[in-house]
């Protein structure tokens, strides 16, 4: 395996990760690790039914899930994978470090926190639509933000779709998801620093050519976020 960087990339709700993972992303030798996209379709689905549990998959499937995802990288020319809102726990931290050691022990991990304030989610959670034609999501709800027409807000700028507001952006969904966040956030950084692993912090109010260009550098070499 040729895998020599791992980057989890965290933050509350609308900050901007997937944005920020899929522009990093495109590159032969780089991959995006999403969790919904690597575990059966069931399995979203039964996280998709109360408010405490939407989105949250059980620790022993994500186990599973990394470990094959991380094996199928085995004699691929993958410098780096680039991991979209993950991990979202103290517990997954662990298991992701565990996974590494034994999947890829020369690779090093560098998380990167995304920060914005609660204006700037608000505003970019009530402006950001997604395309059902264009993401083919396991359980028709597609979470990446699209691009708009330049003619039409409301239609799709690849395929003409028509554009919907994210199920999970729905005000109460977004309250619990932001209340997990900021009561997990806290123990994911302490598990990163207990395993001698800094957090770089990103702001992520900065226009997204910004914050990509300042990402960048660290895909390559261990650079500072200011």
């Amino acid at each position: 395996m040729t895998l020599t960087l791992v980057v989890p990339i965290l933050g509350p709700p609308a900050v901007g990760k997937t944005t920020l993972t899929l522009a990093l992303g495109d590159d032969a030798r780089r991959r995006s690790f999403r969790l919904r996209d690597q575990v059966p379709a069931e399995v979203l689905a039964a996280t998709a039914g109360t408010v405490e549990r939407l989105g949250w998959i059980d620790t022993d499937i994500v186990g599973q899930t990394m470990r094959s995802y991380l094996d199928s990288l085995v004699h691929r020319d993958v410098d780096v994978v680039l991991m979209d809102n993950f991990p979202g726990s103290a517990e997954q931290v662990s298991l992701l470090l565990d996974t590494l050691a034994h999947s890829a022990p020369r690779a090093r991990v560098e998380p990167i926190e995304m920060r914005a304030d609660s204006k700037v989610l608000r505003k970019r959670a009530r402006h950001r639509r997604v395309c059902q034609r264009c993401e083919k999501d396991p359980v028709a709800d597609p979470r990446i933000p699209a691009r708009s027409s330049l003619l039409d807000d409301w239609l799709c700028g690849k395929c003409g779709a028509l554009l919907h507001f994210r199920r999970s952006d729905a005000p109460r969904l977004l309250e619990a998801r932001t209340k997990r966040f900021n009561s997990s956030i806290g123990e994911i950084r302490a598990a990163f620093t207990t395993n001698g692993i800094d957090i770089t912090i990103l702001d992520a109010a900065l226009p997204a050519d910004r914050a990509i260009h300042l990402v960048e550098p660290m895909l390559n070499s261990r650079s500072t976020i200011s």
